[in-house]
């Protein structure tokens, strides 16, 4: 018989989602602020499932939805209303034999706001390379967090990652950013967003993000690298590439 596990694996892989983990409800509420525990998201949760979408899969059905429906581009971030409906098919799952879940997007505009990185830490989906995104040991650095679920189901629990896949590495990332900020230490921000806001090369891309030597085959395809450095400008190749524009 399949168990649950065996059935989100594949749902998710389906839908051009995952990596996943999960937390269990113990490890989880540990490291939560007391808003943010399990008792206030949902009484009786027993599991907290991270959920990511590793590579370009997930922008590449995303480009073919918007292509069938072109107006879907005029969303204010059409993107996130894209993992919205997939997630319909994740929910179903979730809901089966009337178990209680709720479903948190990483969405900016959701609410509550979760710290997803430390999430996805605790969900053994990666630790903060030197350029400050998580690198998970497949996806490397390319991979999004989509969402958690808060489920009333007891599954098993994720391993953290023991050591950072930095560890050893020659670290090419340092030289690839332009401004240099890229090094040990806790990564700056502030001055990677005013790098980037100050225009190219760091306004379309980030070379210490394409210079990390883990999961290069899981590199996004140029138009997803641009959509996410420069949304507009995405949009716009998007639309130019599915003759929608």
């Amino acid at each position: 018989m399949t168990t649950f596990t065996e059935r989100l694996a594949n749902v998710v892989h389906g839908l051009g989602l995952g990596p996943w983990g999960v937390v269990a409800q113990g490890r989880y509420d540990a490291a939560a602020p007391e808003p943010l525990r399990t008792a206030a998201i949902l009484p009786g949760a027993r599991s907290v499932v991270v959920i990511g979408s590793g590579g370009p899969a997930l922008f590449r059905r995303f480009v073919d939805d918007v292509g069938r429906s072109p107006s879907r581009l005029d969303e204010p971030d059409p993107l996130d209303s894209f993992v919205e409906r997939t997630f319909a098919h994740v929910d179903a799952l979730f809901a089966e034999g009337g178990e209680r879940f709720r479903r948190i997007p990483a969405a900016a505009t959701a609410t509550p706001r979760l710290d997803f990185v430390r999430l996805a830490m605790l969900a053994g989906l990666g630790l903060p390379g030197e350029f400050g995104l998580l690198v998970h040991p497949v996806f490397g650095p390319w991979f999004a967090l989509r969402a958690a679920v808060f489920t009333t189901r007891d599954l098993p629990d994720s391993a953290p990652m023991s050591r950072s896949l930095c560890e050893g590495c020659p670290a090419p990332c340092r030289a690839a950013c332009p401004p240099r900020i890229v090094g040990p230490g806790p990564f700056d921000w502030r001055a990677c967003a005013a790098a980037h806001d100050a225009g190219e090369p760091c306004r379309s891309r980030c070379g210490a993000r394409l210079a990390c030597v883990i999961g290069p085959q899981s590199r996004y395809d140029p138009m997803q690298i641009l959509y996410h450095a420069d949304r507009a400008r995405g949009v716009a190749a998007i639309r130019e590439a599915s003759g929608s524009g």
